[in-house]
């Protein structure tokens, strides 16, 4: 018979999911376990099919579990459990390995199903195999975990992250530190994943570049690599387009001029009376462009803002009162105004060939609001065209 082990620090839940599931107890046993170090020890001694796990736990987290079953048991699914879901997040982290997760509380009619058809080799929804490193990074990410994250190469190179509430703060690899030596460790394929426990001094913060960024420009110089090493083609083949690609991945394809004509577009919102700062972000909160004149940390401010978005796109359209395409935040210094633009039919994903673009637009106080509703219904259209 089939074995799922669940894994989750609320004694109550687990009761409550042992007792839901017993109508399919001819289909799967249920195990339960209270935090990553009792599931690990289920693990060695028992043969599991599927392991279902929240994130925040206790003495052993979800984090350093998943890092043992890609370690040890990489052929064993895994679904997520988290409070931090989004359609967005789930498409992002699907893209790279993690295909989607449960979102607390959890529907267990939706649990119940995804977890027969895990059982029944059909993968289509929230299942995580041999997780990749730039998705264990994201998940860190978007829980806003503090860790020291170990990164082991397969011919024995050790590497070191540092995250403080999700950003990435510093990174050792040899005698690279910072953002030199994240870019290296970025790059690695075929990881082993553990964590070490936190140093009591806090640790000095080194990178200032978002995650994102480092994994795209990581990316960038892997496949500048594996170009230097390839033999040259015929002219043909030097010469055609390359493949097409969306969002962020798009832009950094297309180069620099790209950004150039993208921050061009946002410098016109300089003419807003209280202007003050506005960034262009891909639907998953990383920023693209800005243009700041406030000083503004709006790589994270946008990020925030974008998850603000998120949830209330996700909510309005739960309402079928259609599909919610702007937030207003008013705060005590200033107005946060958040737009999307997204082409494709369905909200939660993103289309290819088709713009999925975000503006976070900062505004002082006294600013004219009015106006900088209209510049960003009408100026998202011109950033759009660089999304396609």
């Amino acid at each position: 018979m089939k074995c799922v082990l669940i894994v989750d620090d609320e004694e109550q839940l687990l009761l409550t999911m042992q007792a839901g599931f017993e109508p399919y107890r001819e289909r799967f046993e249920v195990l339960t376990a209270r935090n990553g170090k009792e599931a690990c020890a289920l693990l060695a001694a028992t043969q599991i099919n599927l392991v279902v796990t929240d994130l925040k736990m206790p003495e052993m987290d979800g984090f350093a579990l998943l890092a043992f079953l890609q370690n040890n048991f990489p052929e064993i699914p895994a679904i997520v459990m988290t409070a931090f879901a989004t359609p967005e997040i789930e498409t992002r982290l699907g893209q790279s390995g993690l295909i989607r997760m449960l979102e607390k509380p959890v529907d267990f009619d939706e649990l119940t199903q995804l977890i027969l058809g895990v059982l029944e080799h059909d993968t289509a929804g929230g299942v995580l195999t041999g997780i990749s490193l730039p998705s264990f990074l994201q998940l860190i990410e978007m829980e806003r975990n503090t860790c020291l994250m170990e990164v082991k190469g397969p011919d024995g190179v050790l590497g070191l992250l540092y995250f403080s509430e999700g950003t990435l703060c510093d990174a050792l690899l040899g005698k690279l530190a910072g953002e030199a030596a994240a870019l290296e460790i970025l790059a690695l394929d075929n990881v082993k994943i553990s964590f070490r426990s936190l140093p009591a001094k806090k640790l000095k913060r080194r990178i200032t570049t978002h995650l994102m960024n480092l994994l795209m420009e990581s990316a960038r110089l892997k496949d500048e690599r594996s170009l230097a090493q390839e033999p040259e083609t015929s002219a043909a083949a030097d010469t055609a387009d390359p493949p097409p690609a969306d969002g962020v991945a798009a832009i950094s394809a297309k180069g620099d001029d790209k950004m150039a004509n993208i921050k061009e577009v946002l410098e016109k919102f300089k003419t807003v009376d209280g202007f003050q700062a506005v960034g262009a972000f891909s639907p998953n909160g990383e920023m693209v462009a800005e243009c700041n004149t406030g000083g503004l940390n709006l790589a994270e401010l946008g990020a925030l803002a974008n998850d603000v978005l998120l949830k209330a796109q996700k909510t309005t359209e739960l309402m079928n009162v259609g599909r919610g395409q702007l937030v207003h935040v008013e705060a005590p210094k200033a107005h946060v105004i958040c737009r999307c633009l997204n082409e494709a039919t369905d909200f939660a994903t993103t289309a290819s060939g088709r713009a999925h673009v975000h503006l976070v637009l900062i505004i002082g106080k006294d600013g004219n609001v009015a106006m900088g509703k209209m510049k960003i219904a009408s100026l998202i259209q011109e950033v759009a065209e660089h999304f396609r």
